[in-house]
């Protein structure tokens, strides 16, 4: 009786088992393909967001860099500004020279003060559109971030929960298939034992 549950159980342990590793080999790959759409995703959303962040900074700098270029053609042709600059060119080529000058050093101060309060002016203007523009971006910025967050949301998660799931389902076959693999080895050892049992003695000699 022992020799055909232990066969019966070693062979129904046996197909569970087989059962098992055909399950376990599945959602292996499942596992491995969900793993890697959570990677491909994560890369595909990090580049793209880096990307228009990077779109980003070098618009913010190339809009700065039209304020100071306009700002430095405006200035250059403003009349006061241009006068003061050539009187003063024209003191300095008079001194050089080691003549005397018509231009007064009371006439060059004037004009340098000139040229000191449009830079000064010009400088602000720069600084406060240079500020605004940073401002500007920050703004941006935290829309695209809460953007790609918005997106990691919608579209990583599910793939995530997805992997854990899987990952899950893996850890507790795993369990089922050292169960199954114990009661297989059990049976078999059942079985082995009742075989030992009922195989004759033919060690004894004749009369």
């Amino acid at each position: 009786m022992g020799f055909l549950l232990g066969a019966y159980g070693k062979l129904a342990a046996g197909s569970r088992y087989r059962s098992l590793q055909a399950r376990m080999m599945r959602i292996q790959s499942k596992l491995r393909r969900a793993t890697r759409d959570v990677a491909n995703m994560e890369k595909m959303l990090d580049r793209n967001m880096k990307r228009e962040l990077q779109d980003l900074t070098n618009n913010g700098n190339a809009t700065k860099g039209l304020y100071q270029q306009s700002m430095y053609n405006a200035l250059g042709q403003s009349k006061e500004f241009s006068d003061a600059q050539a009187i003063i060119a024209q003191y300095q080529k008079d001194v050089k020279e080691g003549g005397k000058s018509n231009i007064t050093s009371e006439q060059v101060a004037a004009q340098s003060q000139i040229i000191s309060n449009a830079m000064n002016t010009m400088n602000q203007q720069l600084s406060t559109s240079t500020a605004q523009v940073d401002q500007q971006m920050a703004f941006m910025k935290s829309q695209i971030e809460n953007k790609y967050e918005m997106m990691r949301d919608q579209f990583l998660e599910p793939l995530k929960d997805e992997e854990d799931s899987l990952q899950l389902e893996k850890d507790t076959l795993e369990s089922q298939i050292q169960v199954a693999k114990a009661d297989y080895e059990a049976c078999q050892k059942m079985e082995q034992a009742d075989v030992k049992m009922l195989t004759p003695n033919y060690t004894g000699g004749q009369g």
